[in-house]
């Protein structure tokens, strides 16, 4: 049995103590950014964040946060210090062309990062997927004209009409970069011609995660399913089917992830934790929370801590850690290993 599931377990029967007093090792929640009233420029462990969701790391250990309530892109480099890099915090549309810190978003709900460092972000509002160039820190916008709808298909992403912008994720070759949420469709965009179309025979939902083989999961209402290369789609789980006392998904999950074995990381904001759809045992385990809404449990086992209305998560493949945007918190959280004490 895992450390994990030594841990589930013991909060199954109510001996967290008794799990945790083991050499094996444990998780434990540690505060990366927010939680304070800090400013630009110092430490990000109290810095004031408004509501992170979608977060992502470069290859030089950068960390990107989508501050939706802010509408800003922050950054927390490797020595812990937090900065602005896209977004002024006035809401709004502009600055395509020029210094993204410059630029205007409208409640930011997503970013994720190519090969090159560039930030794609989420501008759900502006119904609009923008850029952050990593070499140039130039704004431009790659998908989404501002209009609603499901128009474009086959011509230029920028002319495209959106019907919703929450959820993106690029495949692992980085040549194609989906895009869902708030939406009927899953919208897929080429990143080599820059040509947008439509996932064929696809419901769009809240959520989206792409894996290796190009499976598509989408969570959407009180569903989780996926669309698989072939084109099949499957429902993968349905909270309506759940049985008493099984661990399930919530109402409209707020954002997906993949962790190392590709088990998909589910960012419940309505149950506050953080779930995990393990594929070969087709069952959901929870990962962090104890489903009350709350504050409390930095520096103790994830399982053990209480989150506010988590609307992130994210794996980082070369530290395995999973990084929580614990919204209602006004922080990001991540999950390490330690060896527990005897």
């Amino acid at each position: 049995m895992s450390a994990f599931d030594l841990i589930r377990s013991a909060l199954w029967t109510g001996c967290v103590c008794a799990a945790i007093a083991t050499t094996a090792p444990a998780d434990e929640l540690v505060l990366v950014a927010g939680g304070g009233k800090g400013p630009d420029g110092g430490p990000a462990v109290g810095a004031a964040l408004g509501q992170p969701f979608g977060c992502a790391i470069d290859d030089a250990g950068n960390l990107f946060i989508a501050d939706a309530s802010e509408h800003r892109v922050r950054k927390v480099d490797p020595q812990g210090v937090i900065t602005t890099v896209g977004g002024t915090g006035e809401k709004g549309f502009g600055g395509d062309g020029g210094p993204a810190t410059k630029g205007q978003f409208n409640t930011m709900h997503d970013l994720v990062l190519d090969g090159e460092g560039n930030v794609y972000i989420a501008d759900s509002s502006n119904l609009r997927v923008r850029k952050i160039d990593a070499k140039t820190g130039v704004l431009s916008t790659v998908a989404g004209n501002g209009e609603k709808g499901v128009r474009g298909d086959g011509g230029l992403g920028s002319a495209a009409a959106l019907d919703g912008v929450a959820s993106l994720f690029f495949n692992t070759k980085y040549t194609k970069l989906y895009i869902g949420g708030f939406s009927g469709v899953v919208r897929v965009l080429d990143m080599q011609t820059g040509v947008i179309d439509t996932v064929k025979g696809l419901p769009g939902g809240r959520s989206i995660a792409v894996d290796s083989k190009e499976n598509i999961y989408v969570a959407g209402g009180s569903t989780l399913r996926v669309r698989r290369p072939d084109g099949t789609i499957e429902v993968l789980v349905d909270r309506t089917k759940a049985n008493p006392g099984e661990v399930t998904i919530g109402n409209n999950t707020k954002h997906l992830g993949l962790d190392a074995d590709e088990d998909v990381l589910l960012a419940d904001d309505f149950g506050h934790a953080i779930k995990k759809y393990v594929v070969s045992e087709k069952k959901l385990v929870l990962v962090a929370g104890t489903g009350k809404q709350g504050f409390a449990g930095i520096g103790g086992p994830s399982l053990a801590a209480q989150l506010s209305k988590p609307h992130g998560v994210y794996f980082h493949r070369p530290s395995k850690t999973i990084y929580i945007g614990d919204s209602q918190n006004k922080r990001v959280l991540k999950i390490v290993t330690v060896a527990a004490e005897n």
